[in-house]
């Protein structure tokens, strides 16, 4: 009798244990390229990503601020397509530059970029299927990442 007790509860140990480890936090770090050709059309390519335990400090699930035209919003969804999160990202195309001319004034110099590089923050769902970037004014994101493959 005292076997089957030690047995059982070495078994709902091991299963607590299970348990907490599929709800550990995730943060995951995703890079991003994007490239607009010659008639204004964007696309968006994946580079690579990196997973890590622990939690944002900040999360906010939908956005309060639409942004402006040529912004991106990162929406993680469910496995139906219905959005968990959104998150706003500035249009990384258009880079603001800040330096000093010939007569030591501070000049800012705003610069439209073809094509950039840009990374995004998020806090992982434990039911997002995916990750998709598109701009604020389409439905048909630039790129539907798997979070199976990030």
């Amino acid at each position: 009798m005292v076997l089957i007790a030690c047995g059982a509860n070495q078994a709902t140990q091991t299963s607590e244990q299970t348990l907490s480890i599929k709800q550990t936090p995730k943060i995951v770090f995703i890079n991003y390229a994007i490239k607009k050709d010659s008639n204004g059309k964007k696309t968006v390519q994946y580079i690579n990503s990196k997973r890590v335990d622990g939690k944002l400090k900040k999360i906010k699930k939908i956005l309060f601020d639409k942004g402006v035209t040529g912004d991106l919003i990162c929406s993680q969804l469910n496995a139906t397509s219905a959005t968990l999160s959104q998150q706003l990202i500035k249009n990384p195309l258009v880079k603001t530059v800040e330096y000093v001319d010939e007569t030591k004034n501070f000049k800012v110099v705003q610069m439209e970029l073809d094509s950039s590089v840009f990374s995004i923050r998020l806090q992982l769902y434990p039911e997002a299927k995916y990750i998709a970037i598109n701009t604020n004014n389409e439905q048909n994101p630039l790129i539907l990442t798997k979070v199976s493959e990030l």
